[in-house]
């Protein structure tokens, strides 16, 4: 079995996320070349329940969503999760795609176990 095919539930795995960074232009790659392809845009995230950073892909062109220096809540709608391991560092990382990202009220915001709120 690969890694890829490691089936999990991305809401229940990471719970609520966090924007934590200026969204970035990602490109496509071709035989480990990137071209001049705008695949999606990257939005740096830490999940409130297992402090787990990455970056979730948005299938967008611009950012529609701007970091202000502060961590922001944030939803994904239709998110596309697999597994992959880097080689190089030897862990395993998530790789997420989606259709949107929405700033979401910080009220609905659920902090996991061990924080003081």
């Amino acid at each position: 079995m690969k890694l890829a095919d490691v089936a999990f539930d991305f809401s229940e795995t990471f719970g609520d996320l966090m924007l934590i960074g200026d969204g970035k232009e990602v490109y496509v790659y071709v035989d480990g070349k990137r071209t001049n392809d705008l695949e999606a845009i990257g939005y740096l995230v830490i999940s409130t329940t297992n402090w787990e950073k990455f970056t979730v892909k948005v299938r967008e062109k611009t950012p529609s969503v701007q970091f202000t220096g502060k961590p922001v809540p944030v939803v994904f709608t239709n998110v596309e999760a697999k597994l992959w391991q880097d080689f190089r560092s030897n862990e395993i990382k998530v790789s997420a795609t989606a259709d949107s990202i929405e700033i979401v009220n910080s009220s609905r915001l659920k902090l996991g176990k061990g924080d003081a709120s």
